[in-house]
């Protein structure tokens, strides 16, 4: 589906209430990319994305721990980055990429364009194909497991998702829609919705 100038908006604090996505994997993720943009007004923790496969819960999440605080998790190992600047505007879209190969196991995270410091998660580790992915909740088992605590409550849209590590130049070129083809494409995606979340059109 094309949701182009389209927004998921998460109401309120739920348990059960999240969008899978499904995006085609035929083979294991040996890199990815990873960006969305969302509006929210919550001060504690939450969930923007959460990729679990039977083995591992966190495959992949992109959490947000607190307003200055990132978690990254890949293979299930994490990083905190801790961010200036972005605070002090008040509520606001923030745009969000996350990149990582596992050649080098470098993990790049990228607000609003800028990048942060580099570091390193799961090097030589492969993220397999049986995934669930869900936005707007953190996934504690396959599937499942889910904390109202940390479920997000706001707008989320612009989600895509590349089986490679983009150049800081193509992230740049993201919101203009001329990026190379995504294995998650906002503009064709494929999604279904769980619990009280509304696709509605976007107000910018």
């Amino acid at each position: 589906m094309d949701l182009d100038e389209k927004v998921f908006v998460f109401p309120k604090p739920s348990s059960n209430s999240y969008v899978q996505l499904k995006p085609h994997l035929p083979e294991p993720l040996r890199q990815f990319t990873v960006c969305l943009s969302f509006y929210t007004d919550l001060p504690r923790e939450f969930a923007l994305l959460s990729c679990a496969s039977r083995n591992r819960d966190n495959e992949i999440l992109l959490l947000k721990h607190s307003p200055t605080v990132y978690n990254i998790y890949v293979g299930g190992n994490n990083h905190s980055y801790i961010v200036t600047g972005n605070t002090d505007r008040g509520y606001h879209w923030e745009n969000v990429c996350v990149a990582w190969s596992l050649t080098t196991g470098i993990v790049q995270l990228f607000l609003d364009g800028m990048a942060l410091p580099r570091k390193g998660l799961s090097k030589d580790y492969a993220i397999t194909t049986d995934l669930v992915m869900m936005l707007g909740q953190d996934q504690d088992s396959y599937g499942g497991s889910l904390a109202k605590p940390q479920s997000f409550v706001g707008e989320i849209t612009d989600v895509y998702m590349w089986d490679s590590v983009l150049p800081p130049q193509e992230l740049r070129r993201i919101w203009r829609k001329t990026v190379p083809a995504p294995v998650l494409n906002w503009t064709a995606l494929n999604f279904e919705i769980k619990g009280y979340v509304v696709l509605e059109p976007s107000l910018d």
